[in-house]
């Protein structure tokens, strides 16, 4: 083959290239339509499609391979964000600023068009909900490095909130900036808990040939990104995807010190979800001050073949008397489930104080 055959079937796969992309536009644009129409129909109280997940991996068992795995997964859970916009119009409530985790946490599930409202406290983005002014929060329930997040599940156990569905994130910062470059970099801004979280890799970054850079706080990811855009010299320390949306290039990944962390995400409504046959259930409960009280619990849960996917004990503050504990626990299934609507009447009559904070499709 000539170089002039060659440089002919580059072109054609070019052309080819570009057709398939308008079939992929008009694809999308006919699932938004259609997840438009099924939100002018839906009646009743908003609730989460619980059936994407089962969805996702039909998909992925059916494709040939030729596109990686974990890009389709991460295309498909974009797309049924944003027709989830579409669906289902709410307003979500999330803790933090905007920019911050728990906000790209709620865009991820929810979609860019969602309404996203910050709440400065996980009592105050609850009460968004309970409040009826939002149909959903979204609040840090667990992370890799401390495991079950206690102030977000005590602020629960005081509502009648639930868990609805679950996400599960990795939060990480990158060193965002005009240019991408870099050497360009004199000056960092970002919000002083992001700060916190990449002091040493910015104090590394200060040691370079150049000089040291300065560090500024600011109140918002928001504030760091504009700053950032309106200085050649000047980086915003910010979430990938936030900092993308307003025109920043990434000058380095992977600036939280010790390594991203992974969080879960709880999704919160006035509304229990339904059961989708692959559920988790999250409790929490105390016990008596008596020998085997908590062995008595468990006992309810394992005679039954409950399988407990997790258990935590934090200190009740607020709840009871000083050095009394709560259990966190995770099971797998569904409230509505009989061996666990068997169980849970049960522990009700065993524990001390006992709560179901929601049931959920298992992540």
């Amino acid at each position: 083959m000539g170089m002039s055959d060659h440089k002919r079937e580059i072109e054609e796969l070019r052309a080819e290239l570009a057709r398939v992309d308008g079939q992929i536009l008009a694809a999308l644009e006919k699932r938004a339509k259609t997840s438009r129409r099924a939100g002018e129909l839906r009646t009743g109280p908003a609730q989460l499609p619980l059936t994407e997940k089962a969805q996702l991996a039909t998909l992925l068992a059916r494709a040939s391979g030729d596109m990686p795995s974990p890009d389709l997964r991460a295309i498909f859970q974009q797309v049924y964000a944003s027709c989830l916009a579409l669906e289902l119009p709410v307003k979500v409530a999330y803790i933090g600023p905007e920019g911050g985790f728990a906000h790209a946490a709620a865009r991820a599930r929810f979609g860019a068009g969602a309404e996203l409202v910050a709440g400065d406290t996980i009592a105050a983005t609850l009460d968004e909900v309970a409040s009826h002014r939002a149909e959903f929060a979204v609040l840090p329930v667990e992370t890799t490095t401390e495991g079950p997040v206690q102030s977000t599940i005590f602020a629960l156990v005081a509502t009648e909130l639930k868990i609805v569905a679950e996400i599960e994130t990795v939060s990480d910062l990158c060193l965002m900036s005009r240019t991408g470059n870099e050497s360009d970099i004199e000056k960092v801004y970002a919000t002083a808990a992001d700060h916190a979280r990449a002091q040493a890799s910015l104090a590394a970054l200060g040691k370079k040939p150049g000089g040291a850079v300065a560090g500024y706080d600011v109140k918002t990811p928001l504030v760091a990104c504009k700053l950032a855009s309106e200085d050649h010299g000047a980086a915003a320390l910010v979430t990938d995807g936030f900092g993308t949306e307003h025109e920043l290039g990434v000058a380095r990944r992977g600036m939280v010190d010790g390594g991203a962390e992974r969080v879960r995400y709880a999704i919160v409504g006035a509304r229990p979800s339904a059961r989708t046959g692959d559920d988790a259930t999250a409790c929490v409960f105390s016990v008596h001050d008596a020998p085997g009280a908590l062995l008595d619990i468990l006992r309810l849960f394992a005679e039954r073949g409950i399988n407990l996917r997790k258990i935590q004990s934090r200190p009740a503050r607020g709840v009871f008397e000083e050095w009394t504990y709560m259990f966190f626990v995770e099971l797998s299934g569904h409230t509505t489930d009989r061996p666990l609507v068997s169980a849970i009447e049960d522990v009700r009559h065993k524990a001390r104080f006992f709560k179901v904070l929601g049931s959920y499709p298992s992540i």
